[in-house]
């Protein structure tokens, strides 16, 4: 039997991930939710978003090179990229061609994971001196 409160709590994180346009971390996802409901734990928090990206209902995102990991609302295949000098992730609408790729052995590609690093478009600007 799944606890009403728990169902809650769980729509409650669901919804802030969707609300919040920046791949946020557990930590930034758990203070939003925190704002709202001021019982909730971490725990619960970091819980619930484990079980939510399994269920794939939000997306986990591991970001190499940087930690910790990000979850991203948007379901649809994607991919991302990093600002080295920000931090800030943003998507990329392209997707790869499982034709394009030449493997040596036979292998099934379930899933794909792109990052592409640089800089957005503010960070580009304030080195150029624009």
């Amino acid at each position: 039997m799944i606890n009403t409160r728990n169902t809650v709590q769980r729509e409650l994180i669901l919804t802030t991930v969707r609300s919040m346009d920046c791949h946020p971390t557990a930590e930034e996802v758990y203070d939003s939710v925190a704002a709202v409901d001021g019982h909730i734990s971490k725990g619960t928090v970091y819980r619930n978003l484990a079980l939510l990206s399994s269920m794939g209902r939000i997306r986990k995102v591991c970001m190499p090179g940087t930690s910790p990991d990000r979850y991203d609302f948007n379901l649809e295949p994607h991919y991302h990229a990093i600002c080295r000098k920000c931090g800030k992730i943003v998507d990329v609408g392209c997707t790869l061609q499982e034709k394009c790729i030449d493997f040596h052995e036979p292998f099934m590609v379930e899933d794909v994971d792109l990052v592409f690093s640089g800089l957005c478009g503010d960070c580009c600007c304030e080195n150029n001196g624009h």
